[in-house]
């Protein structure tokens, strides 16, 4: 049963996966895999150079991290909240971050607050 629950969780997830799985792969490294989520996170190039540049040191689409530094410590904890928030929302993520971002911006995002906490369960 066990089994079959994560299936549909991965499932549910899937289209903001595959999304990560483009990003990542303009980001023209390898990935490694922390706790069933891909990592890109080696040097900086492609798309990584991209996130840098509007400085962000990480982003999660569905099971995928992409992150212009190594993904460890409070940066790890942080993204995989948002693995744990696109499991629960799957497809509406990105809709419903992005609304919320309109009204609140990111320092203030519900969302980003959440992952923030998580980072001190980590700390």
């Amino acid at each position: 049963m066990a089994d079959l629950l994560r299936a549909l969780i991965y499932a549910w997830a899937l289209p903001n996966t595959l999304l990560g799985l483009l990003l990542g792969a303009l980001s023209f490294q390898r990935y490694r895999r922390i706790d069933g989520v891909m990592v890109f996170d080696g040097h900086v190039k492609g798309f990584l150079a991209i996130l840098r540049r509007f400085r962000r040191s990480a982003i999660t689409f569905g099971h995928v991290v992409l992150s212009n530094r190594p993904m460890d410590g409070r940066l790890q904890a942080h993204e995989l909240h948002h693995v744990w928030q696109y499991e629960r929302l799957g497809p509406l993520y990105i809709p419903i971050y992005l609304l919320v971002w309109v009204f609140t911006g990111y320092r203030r995002h519900p969302f980003e607050l959440a992952a923030k906490h998580a980072e001190g369960d980590a700390g």
